[in-house]
């Protein structure tokens, strides 16, 4: 998993590094009545949010798994050892 968060960190970097240069991040979406038939929105925001989300949903993941593991233990310890044993 600390690759995936090297990973997440290194997009983050790279997102700051683009908008210093003046790049940004935009949704397009084909629209015929629009003026050149294409909405041009800011997906910074979205970014920010789909990134937080990720960490979020890794953390909750890691507290369940410590939860699984911490019942896992329990169940053996109370019905004795089994065939996977």
């Amino acid at each position: 998993m600390n690759d995936d968060n090297d990973r997440l960190e290194k997009l983050e970097e790279m997102l700051t590094h683009k908008k210093n240069r003046g790049s940004q991040l935009y949704w397009i979406k084909y629209n015929p009545a629009s003026d050149f038939d294409y909405d041009v929105l800011d997906a910074s925001e979205d970014i920010k949010w789909m990134i937080f989300e990720i960490r979020r949903l890794r953390e909750e993941n890691e507290h369940y798994r410590e939860f699984l593991d911490s019942y896992r233990k329990d169940l053996s310890r109370d019905l004795g050892p089994g065939e996977d044993s």
